[in-house]
């Protein structure tokens, strides 16, 4: 036979099989690809395992809002608007003067202030009048969904959305799960009617969860009116509490956990939020119910085509692997530019409405600008009152912050964090809950940077006016390896009539600022690069 021919014929077939094997790899692939996308629409991608769930990946959404504000009002506003704690519900039965744990903040325990003048503000004893008839006595008849949408959209925040469930059990929403909801006791569903006002404006939608504390909350009230058979659906089970530093025992157990997805599994159905925002206590929860519910809230979403977030605390230990959700901070920020997103929570006075001024409208545009550097967001505490109007000093409040932001919200939304967060000489001293408890006063030294998505355009934010016509950034100095691009142009964003004269040398980047210019708080610098 042919030599010629045989080494064709070998050649065809070897041809045949790779042939074979290129079809029957495509068919695998697409047999894969029709599973993935099977799984897709049935909604059970994400599976209960957190190596599955961390694949989801912080939406895209989120990293362009930046500023989301959430309200915390109910039956708390009660006693609150009295001047008393947001801990009512915990306080009011507290015979002994404690805080997290047994232990009695005083030599001699007493009872708590609060325990001592809750006849005098509700007219009976904690045996007869407990937290379930301050519950009753809820009725926020002026609250108006799209006032406060509206209000919050010309505020500048791109999510929004109340307080669903506070560590009182009291759901913000018309529920089929308890009957302590604030639909069939005030008549109205707070959740479901800001739910329409915020996305009929084109706003992302939240709720916030502080419910799995909830065990402890009401541990004080077992011997009173908790303690009652009937009443468990409010307060729980009875059983027993001791703590030493944050070690609470016991733990949660079965039933309260599968309450506490119930609770939220309605809302998610119902509502469906954009963001989950979940408060302290998540972590005092096992981790398969953790997984379940975090499971479940991406599945049902990948189902609806919505990109969700779940945002959570590190409070008394780590209960989320990173990127499994968004890490937020109670009232405190990161020192520095951190990898993945994150978020801080702050009030604009108390977090329940307590008569406390609000905070101005700088110290908040200041605060969302270092946020913001550092790749974060802010989420706002608005505190309405127990009639639900919002407090005329918050409202001004949030409309300085819109009236800023429609100037500068080009170097907030949407953009990304530079290289560098910072320089200037005013910084928080550690990361965590609570490094804000001061107001920091910034100068014109205190420089915060970011840039467009595409890396064209660069923002210099100067945190407070210029005394002598000039600002000067060392961090963006010829020496210095941050900026390595040229510089095309540059303007001070609302006052782009006027000119900017600059030069960059060794020592920095030195922009004039010119006098009579117009703006508040903050002023940007915006850089074109070449």
């Amino acid at each position: 036979m042919n030599t010629k021919y045989i080494l064709t014929l070998m050649m065809c077939l070897v041809l045949m099989q790779f042939n074979g094997q290129n079809r029957q790899q495509e068919k695998e692939n697409a047999s894969e690809v029709d599973q993935i996308a099977e799984a897709k629409k049935a909604g059970n991608t994400f599976k209960e395992e957190w190596p599955s769930i961390a694949k989801h990946s912080c939406p895209e959404w989120f990293r362009d809002a930046k500023f989301g504000i959430f309200t915390c009002i109910g039956p708390a506003t009660l006693a609150t608007q009295h001047k008393t704690t947001e801990w009512y519900g915990w306080a009011m039965y507290d015979t002994v003067g404690v805080y997290w744990n047994n232990a009695p903040r005083q030599k001699d325990p007493k009872p708590s202030n609060v325990f001592l003048r809750h006849k005098e503000l509700f007219g009976g004893d904690q045996h007869e009048f407990g937290y379930k008839d301050v519950i009753k006595q809820f009725k926020p008849a002026k609250f108006n969904a799209e006032k406060w949408a509206e209000l919050f959209h010309k505020s500048g925040a791109k999510f929004m959305g109340p307080i669903g469930v506070f560590h009182d059990n009291y759901l913000n929403w018309d529920s089929d799960v308890s009957r302590w909801n604030s639909k069939d006791m005030a008549g109205i569903d707070i959740t479901g009617d800001l739910e329409k006002a915020i996305k009929r404006r084109g706003m992302k939608f939240l709720i916030t969860y502080h419910h799995a504390f909830t065990w402890y909350w009401y541990y004080h009230s077992f011997a009173f009116d908790g303690g009652i058979p009937g009443n468990e659906d409010l307060y729980g089970k009875v059983h027993g509490f001791s703590s030493e530093g944050d070690s609470f025992e016991p733990y949660p157990d079965a039933d309260f956990e599968a309450r506490w997805f119930q609770i939220l599994k309605e809302s998610a159905d119902k509502y469906s939020p954009d963001l989950f925002w979940f408060d302290m206590g998540l972590e005092l929860l096992s981790d398969d119910i953790r997984k379940k519910a975090f499971a479940y809230l991406l599945n049902q979403a990948e189902q609806k085509q919505q990109d969700i977030g779940m945002a959570y605390k590190i409070k008394f230990d780590v209960c989320i692997p990173p990127r499994a959700g968004i890490l937020d901070y109670e009232k405190g920020r990161s020192t520095g530019l951190r990898r993945d997103p994150w978020l801080s929570d702050t009030p604009l006075g108390g977090w329940f409405y307590n008569g406390r001024k609000s905070r101005s409208a700088k110290a908040i545009v200041e605060i969302l600008i270092d946020i913001v550097s550092k790749n974060g967001c802010l989420l706002l505490d608005v505190s309405p009152k127990a009639d639900g109007t919002i407090p005329e000093d918050q409202q001004e409040t949030l409309l300085g912050i819109g009236e800023w932001l429609a100037i500068n919200g080009e170097a907030i939304y949407n953009t990304r964090p530079f290289t560098i967060a910072e320089e200037g000489p005013t910084k928080l001293e550690a990361d965590g809950h609570f490094n804000e408890n001061w107001e920091a006063i910034y100068t014109s030294e205190d420089i915060r940077f970011t840039r467009s998505k595409d890396n064209n355009t660069l923002y210099v934010i100067v945190m407070d006016k210029p005394e002598n016509g000039r600002v000067i950034s060392k961090m963006l100095s010829t020496v210095n390896p941050y900026l390595t691009r040229d510089i095309a142009s540059i303007e001070l964003m609302g006052n782009e009539d006027k000119n900017i004269t600059w030069k960059r040398g060794l020592t920095g980047l030195e922009l004039s600022f010119p006098e009579n210019v117009s703006g508040k708080h903050a002023w940007c610098y915006r850089l074109r690069l070449k």
